[in-house]
């Protein structure tokens, strides 16, 4: 048997760790380009956005299944650090749902049932069930996240990308939503809204002085929108004004109410002693 000398056995060992190198190369390539991925810096804010939409269009969805009142928030895109050295944008959408007194587990766990099932949503609760959380998977590493009191009525869900690369150009258009329901225009009626000449409407759309639409596809069809106006100033009186007759608010403060006929919610409170109304249309079913 001839020996392996000392310069042979380097040999071996180069030849060796060469073909060693090649392989993991190989297999690094082939990783990146075939598996998904699996922390939410490898997706950017541009390819989180759809998911995070139609995430907040579930959410909408799930919220009109009980007697409660919502409002859809704005798309929001925050600056964030990825890294000590690298920036990234997050972006979120907040659903705010209003519960009668003491609703506020029942409000949870029934939206968290009315999520798709691939979200896997589910429900925490702690401290002797004083304490609630929600949370689903929307997937693309998009959550929805919702933290709350089991005394609350005013209840905040969070759609979140987490901290992503950003994109140089990014489409918030929201979809389109159609005109704003006329219980729009009598709320404002009700509180007074002044007049075109007092500079508080147009009289192009009645008065109504939309400032802000907000809107979301539904996972069914069609479209759910947040139509957001100002009604003037604020008298200072902290009964809900404007309520049809019938109708009980879910929740009422001091200059700030809301209440849901339908699949239409009003929420009505005060900002820098001005009345802010929203009216929301949910996903018709």
């Amino acid at each position: 048997m001839t020996a392996v000398t000392g310069a042979g056995r380097r040999r071996w060992l180069i030849g060796g760790v060469t073909a060693w190198a090649v392989l993991l190369l190989g297999g690094g390539l082939w990783s990146v380009r075939s598996d998904p991925p699996t922390v939410p810096e490898q997706r950017d804010a541009g390819q989180a956005l759809p998911v995070l939409r139609e995430a907040a269009g579930a959410v909408v969805s799930a919220a009109q299944g009980g007697e409660w009142a919502l409002r859809l928030g704005e798309l929001r895109v925050e600056e964030c650090a990825l890294t000590p050295a690298w920036d990234g944008a997050e972006l979120s959408r907040e659903v705010t749902v209003y519960v009668p007194e003491g609703e506020a587990h029942a409000a949870l766990d029934g939206i968290a049932a009315g999520l798709p099932a691939g979200y896997r949503a589910g429900m925490t609760v702690a401290r002797g069930a004083t304490r609630l959380s929600l949370f689903a998977d929307a997937g693309e590493f998009v959550g929805i996240a919702a933290e709350a009191s089991s005394a609350d009525q005013v209840l905040r869900i969070l759609i979140s990308s987490g901290c992503r690369p950003g994109v140089e150009r990014l489409d918030r258009a929201d979809p389109a939503s159609g005109p704003a329901p006329e219980l729009l225009t009598e709320t404002l009626a009700a509180l007074r809204t002044p007049s075109p000449a007092e500079g508080g409407g147009d009289p192009a759309d009645g008065g109504v002085g939309t400032t802000e639409t907000r809107a979301v596809a539904c996972p069914d069809g069609g479209t759910a929108a947040t139509f957001v106006a100002d009604g003037g100033a604020a008298r200072p009186e902290s009964e809900p004004v404007g309520v049809p007759e019938g109708t009980l608010p879910v929740w009422v403060e001091p200059g700030a109410w809301a209440y849901r006929i339908g699949f239409e919610s009003v929420v009505a409170t005060t900002e820098g002693g001005r009345w802010q109304v929203s009216l929301t249309t949910g996903c018709r079913q």
